[in-house]
């Protein structure tokens, strides 16, 4: 008997506590159950309705399948507004409310939201568990096969999972309630936009028969892939989302752009074998075409750090041959940047190594033309946010702090697609019949690299553009690299007095 109830004291002990508080509360309370009813009374509905409506099915092969999307669409609205939405609303209300509560407390910042997003998720079972036997009845209606249904249930489910983390990654950022209801307005449009994308790939999926390709390389090349993209997205948002509930004395970055350079570093291998094995580089270019994006996104996040490390970040610098790598890992402005612009060229480089290193991973798309959009995101995005920090700098200090800095970004971001345009619009009297008549004035526009005969002129000027920025910010840089180094002895000391 004390052997067990050590056990159970062990296993009581690894549990989660956020999980547990969070479960206790949704099994206790009389909203998640009042919405599960709901929906199981909407959906017996809407099958009982359709049944007696419908008619003689013995001479339809559809009606199965126009059951099942009519059903999917109501769990999907359901769970992609009510499950994102609670977690969301209790997560923002608690770190607003007891923020000095969340940064003393024992718990890590990375139980406190994997316990979150655990109990989300669980309740996000519960309702796909209680839906799913009405969905299987769909079946004996005829026009949908069994595989079919439990794919297409898996691949909602991880778009719900994909809703709810984004969701929990806006409760956790540090912003006011008018920024945090833009977001959320932003996100609602997103769910919109993944409702809508999730329903018309269920009906083509079942207009295809998914189900009958389980066994192929046609379903599970792409099926890798999108778990594979699905995967990073989830472990990005749920890095941002931990580093967000951290002190802003605590090493932020580190743990975002290590899973990032994993990541990078796993895709970008799935990718290149995936395109050997397919004879074809699209994927190989898509992986590169995507991560940077991801790090020109980067940059302007960079440039909105903090500028001088304290004492908690400065004591764990290492003092050895160490200290190089560790400085595009740490968090800082200077080491943002450095680490973007270092991923950004070893994307670039890789790519062309690899395609350039093997005869089937030329073949396929043209590599010429994903190098320049590599080259150009990469170019533009450092060229906008060093633009931005002279900006803040120079003019705009004494009223914006250093972690506005991406709002000045973007605002210059949307002028230089802007308004280039527009002057060339009126200045040519609606002239536009070409591409090619507007690609003089869209220089300013990382979007318009897709124009082929101004491809050139394009990253002339975006390189010239991010070199003449980096140099105005060279003083910047030297200042933190200086800084970059373990205090010593007497100046930690000289600190804590102070």
């Amino acid at each position: 008997m004390s052997t067990e109830s050590g056990l159970r004291s062990r296993v009581d002990d690894w549990l989660n506590p956020i999980v547990v508080k969070e479960l206790r509360q949704a099994v206790q309370g009389r909203f998640v159950s009042a919405a599960l009813l709901l929906l199981l009374l909407i959906q017996l509905a809407t099958l009982g309705i359709y049944i007696v409506s419908g008619g003689d099915f013995a001479s339809r092969f559809d009606a199965g399948r126009n059951a099942f999307m009519f059903l999917l669409a109501i769990l999907m609205a359901i769970c992609l507004i009510f499950v994102p939405a609670y977690t969301a609303i209790r997560l923002a209300f608690e770190r607003d409310t007891n923020v000095d509560l969340l940064f003393v407390t024992t718990i890590r910042p990375s139980a406190i939201v994997w316990g979150k997003l655990f109990a989300a998720l669980t309740v996000t079972i519960l309702i796909f568990s209680a839906c799913l036997p009405f969905m299987v009845f769909t079946y004996w209606l005829r026009g949908i096969d069994l595989p079919s249904i439990f794919v297409l249930m898996g691949a909602s489910f991880l778009v719900v999972a994909l809703a709810v983390q984004l969701a929990t990654f806006v409760a956790c950022l540090p912003a006011g309630r008018v920024l945090k209801i833009l977001l959320s307005l932003i996100v609602l449009i997103l769910f919109l936009q993944a409702f809508i994308a999730t329903l018309t790939w269920s009906y083509y999926s079942l207009s295809v028969g998914i189900g009958s390709r389980l066994g192929s390389w046609t379903f599970w090349g792409p099926a890798t892939a999108v778990l594979m993209i699905i995967a990073a997205l989830l472990g990005l948002l749920f890095a941002l989302s931990v580093a967000m509930i951290k002190p802003a004395s605590a090493n932020r970055a580190m743990p975002v752009r290590l899973f990032v350079t994993a990541m990078w570093g796993v895709s970008g291998i799935a990718s290149a074998v995936i395109s050997y094995v397919q004879r074809d580089n699209s994927a190989l270019s898509v992986w590169g075409i995507l991560s940077v994006i991801l790090f020109s996104g980067s940059f302007f996040v960079a440039v909105s750090e903090r500028e001088e490390l304290g004492p908690r970040v400065a004591r764990k610098i290492p003092s050895s041959g160490l200290r190089l790598p560790a400085f595009f890992f740490f968090s800082g402005a200077a080491s943002g940047i450095a680490w973007a612009a270092l991923m950004s060229l070893l994307t670039s480089v890789s790519v062309k190594l690899m395609t350039a290193s093997s005869v089937t991973l030329r073949a396929g798309g043209s590599v010429r033309e994903s190098q320049v959009w590599m080259r150009g995101l990469a170019l533009y995005g450092i060229a906008y946010a060093m633009t931005a920090l002279l900006v803040r700098r120079y003019l705009l200090s004494k009223w914006i702090g250093a972690k506005f800095t991406w709002l000045i970004a973007l605002l210059l971001l949307v002028a230089g697609c802007l308004i280039p345009f527009l002057l060339g619009y009126l200045i040519s009297f609606n002239n536009f019949n070409r591409p090619a008549d507007i690609g003089g004035w869209l220089i300013t526009n990382p979007f318009a690299l897709g124009i082929e005969s101004y491809r050139s002129v394009y990253l002339l000027v975006s390189s010239g553009w991010a070199l003449l920025a980096t140099i105005l910010n060279v003083d910047w840089f030297g200042e933190q690299i200086r800084a970059f180094k373990r205090p010593t002895a007497e100046s930690f000391t000289g600190v804590i007095r102070k």
